[in-house]
């Protein structure tokens, strides 16, 4: 027999049923969005904290001090040839003009 199809993925849905079957999937979505809109109700804000800064240090009912930032240490040792830049860089004849 050889036009009978044994497997699922060879059967086709003629093609107004397969839009069908996508508008009836996002109706039930957005179906069950409204129904949860509709049943939930609104909760009220029940607490007022007024303005609190953002900083921990700022705050009143900050627990820590602020970190004071440490200077990175040196991960090479300076090289023996090492010369202190001139005072003024871009005057020093050096480089691309």
């Amino acid at each position: 027999m050889p036009g009978t199809k044994w497997y699922a993925e060879d059967h086709e849905m003629p093609p107004p049923w397969s839009w069908v079957v996508i508008l009836l999937f996002s109706a039930s979505i957005m179906g069950f969005g409204w129904l949860v809109y509709c049943i939930v109700p609104d909760g009220g804000r029940q607490w007022d904290f007024g303005q609190l800064p953002d900083t921990p240090a700022e705050s009143i009912f900050s627990t820590e001090e602020p970190r004071v930032p440490e200077t990175p240490r040196r991960q090479l040792p300076r090289l023996p040839e090492a010369q202190p830049l001139p005072a003024n860089p871009q005057h020093s004849g050096g480089g691309a003009s």
